[in-house]
């Protein structure tokens, strides 16, 4: 197992987002109960109305939020990459959640018991502010998710999600079956096999055996509903990437955060 880290203050810390941001005391205070761990595709971090034992950081790979009927169809509402983390709602009081959470993106990071996650986040210092600024951008995603199912054609629907997965996981190589893109549509898996073709013939991607390649990434952008633009220039604001590949959330000047405080 090797878990990619980032070298913050004197301590090297994993490259999520949230963990390598918090202040020295309250990164000590989870640090002794972080699990490493690797993910494997299609694993499942929490099921629909079964309690939250873990929070699940990302160092890397993809995290899907998925809406589930009694029937077992499902359709992605949202994606978690190393901005965030899995278990929200545990943090939030709430044991349990009713929607499924799994791997969507081979990758790696930490887990650790939702209790000791949720007694930090209560005592309301850098951890709780991070938190809410995470939340608001699941917020987004979920109510453009909304919008974006209801109204806008497949090939749009399939550009935006190939686009936001690449920006969560930070590569232009995705490893993804048609079965798993129609499950995360909310289509079938014909339906998909048609709108990966023509982004495919158009020379925005390329497609095989699983493996999906974004070979003109502007061009698949106009492809894209608007929703990926609204989706996309929240996670501008709010996260910036910097040149020792850390990736840091954005906060005001009334609420700065100093790591060593």
């Amino acid at each position: 197992m090797s878990i990619q880290s980032i070298t913050t203050g004197s301590t090297l810390r994993p490259r999520n987002a949230i963990l390598s941001q918090l202040p020295e005391a309250e990164y000590a205070a989870l640090a002794k109960s972080l699990v490493p761990i690797d993910f494997s595709l299609g694993q499942k971090l929490s099921k629909p109305n079964e309690p939250i034992e873990y929070v699940y950081f990302l160092s890397t790979g993809l995290i899907s939020t998925d809406a589930v009927t009694k029937n077992g169809d499902s359709v992605e509402v949202g994606v978690i990459g190393r901005e965030g983390f899995s278990g929200l709602a545990a943090l939030l009081d709430q044991p349990q959640m009713s929607h499924a959470v799994m791997i969507q993106g081979i990758g790696n990071g930490h887990r650790i018991r939702s209790s000791i996650v949720r007694d930090e986040f209560k005592k309301g210092g850098v951890l709780q502010q991070l938190v809410h600024t995470f939340s608001y951008l699941q917020m987004v995603q979920v109510t453009q998710s909304v919008l974006c199912n209801r109204l806008h054609g497949v090939e749009g629907r399939l550009a935006r999600w190939l686009l936001t997965s690449a920006d969560r996981m930070e590569t232009e190589e995705l490893n993804l079956t048609q079965e798993f893109l129609a499950q995360m549509l909310g289509v079938q898996r014909s339906t998909v096999t048609v709108a990966a073709s023509a982004l495919q013939r158009a020379g925005f991607i390329s497609y095989s055996r699983g493996r999906i390649h974004i070979l003109n990434r502007p061009n698949l952008m106009k492809a894209a509903c608007e929703c990926y633009d609204i989706v996309s220039e929240s996670y501008r604001r709010l996260l910036k990437h910097g040149p020792d590949e850390s990736l840091t959330y954005v906060v005001s000047q009334t609420d700065s955060i100093r790591r060593n405080a």
